[in-house]
């Protein structure tokens, strides 16, 4: 951002140029050279709470990235550890039924031989 400058040697000669007493001349270019170097400092202070605050918010995101890696990788094993135990249960799933099919076959053999 360009600073503003300002000419009090110029100003003041130009005021009393127009009329204005030496007094007065001093007293408004000291006015107008406060103004303009507190309006410099407030444009310094708005870019400096610019970068401050640009500097937060990348150290939010850095954080809230790493905080939806880590909750992504407890996803993941929770989402390995569900295929696992789904796999088991269908492992014993078939084995009881299996058994119970067997348990039918052997029943009605049972029963045939049984039969005259």
């Amino acid at each position: 951002m360009p600073t503003a400058e300002f000419d009090t040697l110029t100003a003041a000669q130009e005021l009393r140029d127009s009329g204005i007493s030496e007094a007065q001349a001093a007293a408004i270019v000291q006015a107008v050279r406060s103004a303009v170097t507190t309006h410099a400092a407030s444009r310094t202070d708005v870019a400096e709470f610019r970068a401050e605050a640009l500097a937060r918010i990348d150290a939010v995101r850095a954080e809230a990235k790493a905080d939806n890696a880590e909750v992504l990788a407890k996803l993941d094993a929770a989402r390995a550890e569900a295929k696992a135990d789904n796999a088991a249960l269908r492992a014993d799933l078939y084995r009881v039924l299996w058994m119970q099919g067997m348990g039918i076959i052997g029943a009605t053999v049972a029963l045939i031989k049984l039969l005259p």
